[in-house]
């Protein structure tokens, strides 16, 4: 093992094993439990860092060493520009939410388990995107859903927290069978779960059996990245703490399928562009799902949940731009990583924020807020960098990003995509202005009067500079990017603000902005009532009714199986009714021919009675016949042969003993 290997074994292996520390130093120390976790995460950056130079001055292919590990299989690290970019980002918001947390969490119950399951969580994350095996990868993947689960339902003793992780935890397996049958199918063509092993034979693969495996795949992405149509599950998921919302949106669970289908792409190469509808179908899932996610992010009060929508339909950006990558080289696949750290830095910081209002409001309706930038000036400011950076606009992180995004589906001609992403666009500027007109401008409410609101902790407040400040600067580090990703970049960023996607996107975003500020920054009730009114707002409010006919389908399901288990019941009653029947019936039958057959015999005994005196007097008249006959036959008898008297004896016996056998046989017939 080479010694610049060692970090991406440790990077990973560190924080698991740090893990199991947690509850043995908080039985000393809360305060060092605590204080543990943000060291650990700190070393884990660090160690992330560490593998950025040898990506950046690589040559762009895979390193990485294995060990021997079960049944044949090794246990290794796959080192090329995706794993480190991915194991950098989760480290680095590690750290981010570890600081966080000190301030958000500080006095919740259970921050023992919290911080135990907040280590294991980024360590199979890590785990997840550095493994350089199938089995490996599915390994990290179950549990990254296990500790999502367990951290959605932290607040166990709240009923919606317990519905939303187990919501959580059975939508998401639908996608990991996906991916389960993808790998098995995988490795019965090529009897290996290696990465290195299964791209220098992928070639072999046939074309309809490499089709099958890719839209399995894209399977586990969709539920892991909450894309349609199971993309409901990350709206229930804000029933969990806000600092593991920031966690679970900006760097963890929602962005595995992104990852997922990046390196599936980069293991079969241009074999991508040759599956029938897979590449397609890729990008109108993301397109759909980013117009849906907007939608309703416009439509809900609910401040957590405007960026739950909010990162569903940047991840339909991403995964819209992935459907345009017809391999590596393509201006998707960069852009759609590229979007996914500015993503992680504009969405996680709407989380903080959004976790010191909630802290110090209680509530998260935004119909209760209003008129906060007084009390939290900060927090405005912080949120006008978010709200600029999320609506794409220059010189900020997302108008990059978001741009390459929109040039690869531009270059891809579907008129009728063009169309929807940049409806997106201005839809998401829409409800960014309306979240920051109704959490901080007009008037204080009745309800922030009352709480007297105040500015968000230290603590709280330095990692969300730290995002506010990524999302200014990151956008102008594209060249140095690409760079590390080894991907030939035909855009720079004067041709970012010169191309012709960009006025197109800014005529759009005036008449948007037009509406919203008299809608809600001039208070325009009418229109607001209008809007409330409309048939879009009671679609709206249902969600697109995904969540009604997915309950349809369980009750439907539920009833079924309640209808087969009462059908069971009275299954396994009627066997017994129907022997009690039979054994009534055999009852009857038995006496009825007791009776007959007594009877039978009686009456036989008496004839027989009668007949015996008959036949006593016949018989008398028949021995004085052979008597006669015998003596007049005396003398003849003399001279013939004497016949054996033993003769007549045995036909007599074997005519009773058949008479005695047919009588038995009768009987034996009548009782059946």
């Amino acid at each position: 093992m080479l010694l610049d290997e060692i970090p991406a074994w440790l990077v990973w292996i560190l924080p698991l094993i740090s893990s199991l520390f947690v509850p043995l130093i908080a039985k000393y120390s809360l305060k060092a439990r605590n204080y543990f976790v943000v060291a650990i995460t700190v070393i884990t950056a660090g160690l992330a860092l560490s593998l950025v130079p040898g990506v950046f001055f690589g040559s762009g292919e895979a390193t990485g060493t294995s060990i021997p590990w079960i049944a044949g299989i090794n246990a290794g690290v796959f080192i090329d520009p995706l794993s480190v970019l991915f194991t950098a980002l989760v480290s680095f918001f590690g750290l981010i939410i570890a600081i966080y947390s000190l301030g958000y969490m500080k006095g919740e119950e259970g921050l023992t388990r919290y911080y135990f399951l907040f280590l294991l969580f980024i360590g199979s994350m890590i785990g997840l995107v550095i493994s350089d095996n199938l089995i490996q990868m599915f390994i990290f993947w179950e549990m990254v859903g296990l500790c999502s689960y367990a951290l959605i339902s932290f607040w166990y003793k709240r009923p919606e927290s317990v519905k939303s992780g187990v919501k959580v935890f059975i939508m998401t397996r639908i996608g990991d069978v996906a991916l389960l049958g993808a790998i098995a199918l995988l490795f019965a063509s090529l009897n290996t779960f290696s990465f290195r092993e299964i791209i220098a034979g992928i070639s072999t693969v046939p074309i309809p059996t490499l089709t099958v495996i890719a839209f399995l795949t894209l399977g586990g992405a969709i539920a892991k990245s909450a894309q349609l149509p199971l993309h409901t599950w990350l709206y229930s998921a804000m029933e969990a703490p806000t600092s593991v919302s920031a966690l679970l949106h900006a760097a963890t669970m929602v962005k595995a399928g992104i990852y997922l289908v990046a390196r599936f792409i980069l293991i079969i190469g241009a074999l991508a562009a040759v599956l029938p509808y897979w590449l397609p179908t890729v990008a109108w899932i993301g397109v759909l799902t980013a117009i849906v996610g907007a939608t309703l992010a416009f439509h809900t009060n609910d401040i957590k949940g405007v960026l739950a929508y909010s990162t569903i339909s940047q991840l339909g950006f991403m995964m819209a731009a992935l459907g345009m990558a017809t391999d590596t080289a393509a201006t998707g696949w960069f852009a759609s990583l590229f979007h996914m750290m500015s993503h992680a830095f504009f969405e996680g910081l709407g989380f903080l924020l959004a976790g010191g209002i909630i802290h110090a409001l209680g509530t998260r309706d935004m119909r209760l807020m209003g008129g906060l930038k007084k009390a939290m000036p900060i927090t405005f400011v912080l949120a006008v960098i978010m709200v600029i950076t999320t609506s794409g606009l220059p010189p900020f992180a997302a108008f990059f990003s978001k741009g390459l995004i929109i040039t690869s589906i531009t270059d891809a001609g579907n008129l009728v995509q063009i169309i929807l992403i940049y409806a997106t666009t201005a839809i998401t500027f829409a409800y960014s202005l309306r979240f920051l007109a109704l959490v901080f401008s007009g008037k204080e409410s009745e309800h922030l009067i009352k709480q007297h609101p105040h500015e968000a902790p230290k603590v709280m407040l330095y990692p969300a500079m730290v995002l506010a400040a990524f999302c200014i600067i990151w956008g102008f580090g594209q060249p140095l990017v690409a760079s590390f990703m080894h991907v030939p970049l035909e855009t720079t960023l004067l041709g970012s603000f010169l191309s012709l996607e960009t006025p197109i996107f800014l005529a759009l975003l005036l008449p948007t902005g037009l509406i919203i500020y008299y809608t809600y920054y001039k208070n325009n009730l009418a229109m607001r009532v209008a809007a409330s009114k409309s048939p879009l707002a009671k679609v709206l409010s249902h969600g697109y009714f995904f969540d009604d006919l997915y309950y349809a389908v369980a009750r439907g399901i539920a009833g079924f199986s309640e209808g087969l288990g009462k059908l069971e019941d009275v299954g396994s009653l009627f066997p017994q009714k129907f022997a009690l029947s039979v054994v009534r019936f055999a009852n009857g039958v038995h006496t009825y021919f007791d009776v007959l057959v007594d009877q039978f015999i009686n009456v036989a005994a008496n004839r027989s009675l009668k007949g015996a005196g008959e036949i006593q007097k016949f018989d008398s008249l028949l021995d004085k016949f052979l008597n006669l006959l015998g003596n007049k036959s005396l003398s003849g008898a003399k001279q013939i042969k004497k016949t054996p008297s033993t003769s007549l004896q045995h036909y007599v016996a074997a005519a009773v003993l058949g008479f005695i056998l047919i009588v038995i046989l009768i009987i034996l017939t009548l009782g059946v």
